[in-house]
């Protein structure tokens, strides 16, 4: 599905970020990074943490285009439409990501003991670089939008 596709189908809308949309999201991430972090919090719950932490890095970038999700199934709307504006060599950690989106919604709507602490530790990791990359990213071809 192309952008114009997205934006036709409604699951994506044009938006205008400014600098303050983009330095919240930001903080969400840097926030949601160290919260997964925590021990004694169950596995499940610090992996929707760090999951978020990247999701949120996604919207961010996704802003910064010009854009914001609508309707169901944002989250997935965020990794595909990542796809479009990212580079190739990128597309690993976005296939990583939505296989995380799918054990997040396991975790989140079905059950418990979902997520190992192997599994959190390697996504907070992932979700450190994915969040680095897409704010240089945006430093790069948006510096206007980044304090």
């Amino acid at each position: 599905m192309s952008l114009q596709e997205f934006l036709a189908s409604g699951r994506l809308k044009r938006h205008k970020a400014s600098a303050q949309d983009i330095g919240k999201l930001f903080a969400v991430v840097k926030r949601d990074l160290a919260d997964a972090q925590v021990k004694g919090l169950s596995e499940d719950r610090r992996f929707t943490i760090a999951y978020n932490a990247a999701l949120q890095a996604g919207r961010a970038l996704l802003a910064a285009e010009g854009y914001r999700t609508a309707g169901q199934g944002h989250h997935h709307t965020v990794f595909q439409a990542l796809r479009l504006l990212m580079d190739q060599e990128h597309r690993h950690v976005l296939d990583y990501l939505d296989d995380c989106r799918s054990k997040r919604n396991l975790a989140d709507y079905l059950g418990t003991e979902v997520a190992s602490e192997q599994e959190v530790a390697e996504l907070v990791q992932e979700a450190k670089m994915f969040s680095s990359l897409l704010h240089d990213l945006i430093r790069k071809r948006h510096p206007s939008l980044l304090k």
